[in-house]
């Protein structure tokens, strides 16, 4: 009997041992989960791949409803997807834009190289018209370091647009394609005069301003079909709903941080970019390659 109840009694402490066993793998378990869900999240909060976004705006200007597809880059920072920007002239290419607006600070004003975007250029111009207009980065480089990058990139066929306008007819629609390039606090000496002329022409006015903050009150009124800006990197942070986080122009949550808003006589695009300059990372802000597409259907969420 004594032998037999040692047996039972080892028995009871095997079978005693099981739960916490047990108990342990599902701890481990639900921390690998947990490890992997943190590792996934973060993978994608700090993803770095570009991104294709699309737009539609609606607009009776169009002739006949004709689609005016516009691709938007701004803000590259010199960065590179693929050798030579292959990958992104490649993807340029499959959407068949009609003309493509650069809004600025491709080059980074502390570097003298400008491969990077006269290569990117050179490529661009056989896709599209190319319209660009400077950021505060070339404006650095052009006028206070005496770059001769305007020069460059005229000489590659891109239309260089420095306070200016040059008219255009696309798909039969005629439009005005001009370039802002002053801050806010530059605006009323070196932008104010094409401003006012500019916002006089009947066709559909597409101005390209590198800075948001000019449509906080400079422009607010003005009557400009679509702006297309860049320069807050999408706020560098996006939460949920909120939108942009923080740039050091306006400080907590930009106003217009990305994305298409509707002003009282116009419309604006603001551009996430596509690089940074900061150091700091992206979160949940994947550089932006952007399609706008302009033409007379009506939009339930723009109409």
């Amino acid at each position: 009997m004594g032998k037999q109840a040692e047996k039972i009694n080892t028995t009871e402490k095997k079978e005693g041992q099981r739960p916490r066993k047990r108990s342990r793998v599902r701890v481990l378990l639900w921390a690998a989960l947990t490890v992997g869900l943190l590792v996934l999240g973060g993978r994608i909060l700090l993803s770095d791949e570009l991104e294709t976004t699309f737009y539609h705006l609606y607009s009776p200007k169009t002739a006949n409803g004709e689609n005016i597809r516009v691709v938007v880059l701004s803000d590259l920072h010199n960065r590179e997807f693929g050798p030579g920007n292959g990958a992104l002239v490649e993807r340029i290419a499959a959407l068949r834009p009609d003309l493509i607006a650069i809004a600025g600070d491709m080059v980074n004003a502390d570097e003298e190289g400008l491969d990077v975007i006269l290569t990117l250029c050179g490529r661009l111009v056989e896709i599209a018209p190319v319209y660009y207009s400077p950021g505060n980065h070339e404006s650095n480089l052009m006028y206070e370091k005496g770059s001769p990058l305007e020069s460059l990139l005229t000489d590659l066929g891109v239309h260089v647009l420095v306070n200016r306008a040059e008219a255009v007819t696309i798909h039969k629609t005629p439009l005005l394609i001009g370039g802002l390039t002053t801050s806010v606090e530059g605006y009323e000496e070196y932008g104010a005069a094409f401003f006012e002329e500019y916002e006089k022409s009947g066709g559909f006015k597409l101005l390209i301003a590198h800075y948001p903050s000019l449509f906080y009150d400079c422009l607010a009124d003005g009557a400009v079909d679509l702006g297309i800006c860049g320069h807050y990197h999408g706020g560098q942070i996006r939460l949920p709903v909120v939108g942009g986080l923080y740039h050091g122009d306006t400080g907590l949550f930009p106003q217009y941080s990305g994305g298409l808003y509707r002003l009282a006589r116009g419309t604006i695009f603001v551009s996430r970019g596509m690089g940074g300059h900061s150091g700091f990372p992206r979160v949940n802000n994947r550089p932006e390659l952007a399609v706008i597409d302009i033409n007379g259907r009506q939009d339930p969420d723009w109409s």
